[in-house]
């Protein structure tokens, strides 16, 4: 995946942030920082590299002149979709084999395990000293 990721210029941090805006839309800054669980400085660096690769644009926010909004250029929406294929060709590639009965088995066990990672890594932060 990052070497494909790679090829395209983009870092896996990179398109993440093409994930997130292709998912809610455009975003300000602070918000994309909230969303990725990163610091406002390191949003700027990625959103900084995605506009000199062309994935997105920075547009004034129209409700606040102050504020700008992150959005997906077309060249932005064309990388997603290209990732999106990517990770829909691995499935098969990985699954795809698998009887229909058990890609389900397969689904549940998968979805638990990051489940229950996803709350192993909430505890962890919540344990953390501030």
């Amino acid at each position: 995946m990052d070497l494909e990721l790679e090829r395209s210029g983009l870092t896996s941090s990179r398109a993440h942030v093409l994930w997130v805006l292709a998912d809610r839309g455009p975003s300000m800054q602070q918000r994309l920082a909230s969303d990725l669980e990163v610091s406002p400085r390191n949003v700027t660096a990625l959103v900084d590299a995605l506009v000199s690769g062309g994935f997105v644009s920075r547009e004034t926010h129209p409700a606040d002149r102050r504020a700008c909004l992150v959005t997906l250029t077309a060249a932005g929406k064309r990388a997603v979709t290209a990732m999106a294929r990517g990770r829909e060709t691995l499935a098969v590639e990985l699954f795809g084999s698998l009887s229909a009965r058990d890609r389900a088995v397969a689904a549940r066990v998968l979805t638990g395990a990051g489940t229950r990672l996803a709350e192993l890594v909430a505890a962890q932060e919540s344990r953390r000293p501030r």
